[in-house]
């Protein structure tokens, strides 16, 4: 490759990360520029949802999440459920656990009471099926194949019993977890796996997402990608997508072994990553995607978020052809 050519790559790099400021800044979830709705659909189910995982937690701490609970009561009056139903479902399903799971303790305060209030003029008004909050789940173990009874009972525990798992067993995941696709075979996927806790507690600490129940995670995937097999302008954001195709079969493999795991999100910063990689030894040529933490639970009953899905017909757009006349 001429040196005009290595210039012209690189200049094309350039053009393409600052299309894609250009896209963030515009687009995301923070942009003035976005319909107010949309922005309040993912917000209302972002901040529910951590209300969702407080109340899955294998020991739940009392009025937990005010907060949380107050913003996400403000938000639905700026919503309109016409735009979609999923996020007030979803909410009003959470608050009525979390007032359930304190009435049921007998405690009491003023924030229960503003939530009994704020539930029940929602219901007066909208008369909405509630769906959010958490549900009981059993594990299935090994089934043998992959119906969609199994698929669709997948859930991200977070009630581990904090031992480590036999190696053998997670060499079995990954190994099945190997039948991912991935981009003309390239296999750039690279899994960490560590059982130390001393190890565990510094990087799920960098993670920060994992409060309530890191103490309890005994085993944890960081599963990357490495750039060196990704190469041009246009393969910049493939190696995300190769981990991120990985680490669902992964959760998938765990799943039909009867192992809880929960993925754990890594939205960080340049900087956060370098400091991961450094705690965790992970060669710098790689990127992360993500974590996840597994092993066996405490005994049942087992809780985990309830997490409803959008209806079908909101993220399926059938585009047919013109049939010719």
């Amino acid at each position: 490759m001429s040196m005009f050519s290595k210039i012209g790559k690189i200049l094309q790099f350039l053009s393409e990360y600052m299309q894609d400021l250009w896209l963030c800044l515009r687009y995301n979830g923070y942009s003035p520029l976005v319909d107010r709705q949309k922005r309040l659909f993912y917000k209302i189910i972002i901040e529910t949802h951590t209300i969702e995982k407080g109340l899955s937690l294998p020991f739940r701490r009392p009025l937990f999440g005010r907060d949380k609970i107050r913003f996400v009561m403000s938000s639905l009056d700026g919503y309109d459920p016409s735009f979609s139903p999923l996020p007030a479902e979803m909410a009003l399903g959470a608050l009525e656990s979390y007032l359930r799971f304190h009435r049921d303790g007998s405690i009491d305060d003023p924030i229960l009471d503003e939530i009994a209030v704020f539930l029940s003029r929602w219901h007066d008004k909208y008369r909405l099926t509630t769906r959010g909050g958490v549900k009981s789940v059993q594990l299935h173990g090994d089934t043998g194949d992959a119906r969609p009874v199994l698929l669709q009972s997948r859930v991200s525990l977070r009630m581990f019993d904090g031992k480590a798992l036999p190696l053998d067993v997670v060499q079995e995941v990954v190994r099945i977890a190997q039948s991912a696709p991935s981009q003309c075979n390239r296999q750039s996927s690279q899994v960490h796996l560590y059982q130390d806790r001393s190890r565990i507690d510094e990087l799920l600490a960098l993670q920060g997402g994992s409060r309530g129940f890191s103490k309890h995670v005994g085993n944890l995937f960081v599963v990357t990608s490495e750039i060196a097999a990704w190469g041009g302008p246009g393969q910049r954001n493939q190696p995300y997508v190769d981990s991120a195709l990985f680490a669902m079969c992964l959760l998938l493999a765990f799943h039909s072994r009867g192992v809880a795991a929960c993925p754990l999100n890594l939205a960080i910063t340049n900087k956060i990553e370098r400091k991961i990689k450094t705690a965790a030894d992970i060669p710098a040529g790689e990127r992360l995607a993500m974590m996840i933490a597994f092993g066996s639970t405490l005994s049942e009953p087992l809780r985990a978020a309830m997490s409803p899905r959008r209806h079908v017909d909101e993220i399926l757009h059938m585009h047919f052809g013109i049939s010719a006349q």
